[in-house]
Parts: C-alpha cells; sequence; structure tokens
C-alpha cells in the first residue's frame, strides 16, 4: 500500500475517534482493538523470501558466467573476421558481419529475457509472501480482538504489546517455510 494511502486511513482512523467527542471517543476507544504489524521486517525475515533471494542469485551467477562464455566467443569470432578482412571478398566480411550482428543481438536478447524472469520470479515470490502475510495478520488480528492492523512505518510510538511482528513471522514462516522453485525462463 503506498505511504499516501496509509497515512489517509490512519488520518481517516483519527478523525473518526475523534468525532465521537471526549466522552464517547474514551468508551469507543476502549472497544477498538488495533495492533501493528513491521511488514518490512517480516520480508526481510520471512525465511521463503531469503531462500528465493538466494535461488535468484545463484541463477543470476549461473547465467552471469554462461554469457561471459558466449561474449568471449563473440569477441574471437569478432578479431578472427577483422583479421580476415584483407582475404574475404566485400560480400563475404559483410554476411559474416551480418551473421556475427545477429548473434550479439540475440545475446543481448536473451539477456533482458533472463533478467525479465528473474524479475517476474521476485514479484510472484513477493505476491505470494504478501497473499499470506495479510492472512497471518487477519489471523493474529481476530485472535486478539483487532479492528485494525496498521504498518509500523506509520507509527511513531507504539507499546510492544500491540506489536504482532514476531507473531506474524513465526506464523508466515510455518505456513508458507519455502516457495517452489523456479529457474528463470521457465
Amino acid at each position: 500500500m503506498p505511504q499516501e494511502a496509509v497515512m489517509r486511513a490512519l488520518l481517516l482512523v483519527l478523525v473518526l475517534v475523534l468525532s465521537l467527542g471526549p466522552g464517547a471517543g474514551a468508551q469507543e476507544s476502549d472497544n477498538l482493538g488495533i495492533v501493528v504489524i513491521d511488514a518490512e521486517a517480516v520480508y526481510r525475515e520471512s525465511t521463503a523470501l531469503r531462500q528465493l533471494q538466494t535461488d535468484i542469485v545463484t541463477q543470476r551467477e549461473a547465467f552471469a558466467e554462461e554469457i561471459r562464455g558466449r561474449e568471449e566467443a563473440l569477441r574471437a569470432d569478432s578479431q578472427k573476421l577483422a583479421k580476415q578482412q584483407g582475404i574475404l571478398s566485400a560480400a563475404a566480411l559483410a554476411e559474416r558481419r551480418k551473421a556475427l550482428e545477429t548473434r550479439a543481438a540475440g545475446l543481448q536478447r536473451q539477456v533482458q529475457e533472463r533478467k525479465a524472469a528473474l524479475d517476474k520470479q521476485w514479484s510472484e515470490g513477493m505476491r505470494r509472501v504478501r497473499e499470506i502475510l495479510i492472512e497471518v495478520s487477519q489471523e493474529i488480528a481476530a485472535d486478539r480482538n483487532a479492528d485494525l492492523v496498521i504498518e509500523k512505518s506509520v507509527i511513531v510510538l507504539v507499546k510492544p504489546e500491540f506489536d504482532i511482528t514476531s507473531e506474524a513471522l513465526a506464523l508466515l514462516n510455518k505456513k508458507l517455510p519455502e516457495l517452489e522453485p523456479k529457474a528463470a525462463g521457465q
């Protein structure tokens, strides 16, 4: 949720509580259950996201190694072609240069596709973790009879007993210990 939307929601809650008046506000706030969660900390510490990040880094490194080898081959072929300039006819030289450029463009396209696949893999993993975190937050809120779950980043001070971050992280890790591994490009 964008920061601006969170601030609007928080402001709306504040306006509603204050509009009830001093006496009613005190009575209502006794019945209004609020819990706070540090979603960013949960994402940082989630075993599923840590595992996904490790998988993506491993895939990225393996692909980078593969690309280095292919780039090296392209450079060698380019140097070989440069040495053959005086030997080959203009038509043959142009044909081989075009083939070399086509290989280079294909390699560049493959790099972009693989990067997009890795980005998509990360986004899908984040989406899945976010879904489970919402479920977990709803369960904890229901257990504590809380009406509101507020992101900690919009709170200045909060009593520790209202903070459900650790509990949410533990439940998230239990429900989603890891994400299904996918190789980029699948």
